[in-house]
């Protein structure tokens, strides 16, 4: 660089310049040179890329198509054009040696941010590939989000370090005292991250999963789980966030087992006006006499409309034509249960599973479902509950 100084030096004196002007024209000159040299080896390496990137794509394995992908061997090439540019600059300070230091540093600084750019690049492929063939997604989310942490805690204990001149340990020392600012910053990030970790390692949430967090409005799918936030797509679109340690301390509803099933939960109750529970006289059970789901029953005996229509409400639940099968390992329940009365009438709560797995269809089939319901009350002389004004208006 010193003899690339010289002749630049001597041809701007040939041509009559001042030697008050010579220096820094001779080391704008020079910068140019540089940043053009800088500027052509990117582009080379640019144009070399486009060769690799065909090959990457040829090859059989998925892999190298995310560690090495447009966008790492682009970062690539900004490293080593960083590199070539911490080579180049010092040498600029050739007429001012006062400045090489601070040009050090700099060089320095672009050096670990390139590094660190390209750190986390490959990180998130990496994290990217475990997440194409890892179920629990969550857990690798966390891990992307841990692992960019890392590196850009690192990359400022670096860049610090190289600003103050001084041995990281030092740096690393005097944050140490600063412990309980730092704890106090970044609480969240911290219990995010302890949070993300156990929600990943217990299999309890993954991307994708439709959760219910009832304090927090959120009812939807989840869209992405980070250090300090869990993000919520609710079914009308708008946008939950939720601090992962939230869901850890208050807990939340994870209806995603139910979808991977392929089935839905129909979950309704009735509430039946008292005054029409009764006995029926032998006229009004008639009907019901020799119904394959009224075996069982005795007829001779006192008849209660309420016990003749659970009974026939368990058969027409069992008889859905989407009704899920149940197995040994997985027993789907199937039940109609009476509850305690309450001022509004006596609760009749049905519960069973469907397969119907898309949202639009299951709304329908469950209305159908409990319009036939509602239409066969009054078959067993049965009144659904309402309120007083209700009926008067």
């Amino acid at each position: 660089m010193t003899h690339i100084f010289s002749y630049i030096d001597s041809l701007l004196k040939s041509a009559g310049m001042s030697e008050t002007a010579i220096k820094p024209l001779s080391t704008m000159i020079a910068a140019l040179a540089a940043i053009m040299a800088a500027v052509l080896f990117y582009y080379a390496l640019q144009i070399l890329s486009v060769r690799i990137n065909s090959r990457i794509k040829k090859s059989k394995t998925d892999i190298d198509d995310l560690l090495l992908s447009p966008k790492i061997i682009k970062a690539i090439s900004l490293l080593a054009t960083s590199f070539l540019i911490g080579w180049l600059l010092p040498g600029l300070a050739c007429h001012y040696p006062e400045s090489v230091k601070a040009i050090n540093k700099s060089c320095r600084v672009l050096n670990i941010s390139a590094v660190a750019y390209l750190l986390i690049l490959e990180s998130n492929a990496f994290c990217e590939f475990l997440r194409q063939r890892n179920a629990q997604r969550a857990g690798v989310l966390v891990i992307r989000n841990i692992l960019e942490t890392l590196i850009c805690a690192v990359v400022v204990l670096l860049v610090i370090s190289t600003i103050l001149n001084r041995d990281i340990a030092y740096v690393v020392s005097a944050l140490g005292a600063m412990a309980a600012v730092l704890m106090l910053v970044f609480k969240d990030s911290i219990l995010g991250m302890i949070a993300g970790i156990r929600l990943s390692l217990n299999g309890m949430l993954k991307e994708q999963d439709w959760i219910i967090v009832p304090k927090y409005n959120a009812d939807g799918r989840v869209e992405d789980v980070s250090l300090t936030t869990v993000k919520v797509r609710n079914w009308d679109k708008s946008i939950s966030t939720i601090p992962p340690h939230a869901l850890m301390s208050e807990g939340f509803i994870n209806k995603q087992r139910m979808l991977d099933l392929g089935v839905r939960q129909i979950k309704r109750t009735f509430y039946v006006d008292i005054n029409s529970v009764r006995s029926l006289t032998p006229g009004e059970y008639e009907p019901f006499v020799g119904k394959e789901w009224s075996e069982g029953l005795d007829f001779e005996r006192n008849v209660i409309n309420l016990t003749l229509f659970r009974k026939w409400l368990r058969k027409f639940m069992l008889s859905h034509p989407r009704i899920a099968e149940s197995s040994d390992a997985l027993p789907m329940q199937v039940f109609v249960r009476e509850l305690p009365a309450t001022p509004t009438g006596l609760p009749i709560e049905i519960f069973f599973f469907v397969k119907c797995p898309d949202w639009e269809e299951f709304e329908e089939l469950q209305a159908d479902f409990i319009d036939e319901v509602t239409a066969a009350f009054p078959d067993f002389h049965l009144r659904l509950y309402q309120t007083l004004a209700s009926l008067h208006s």
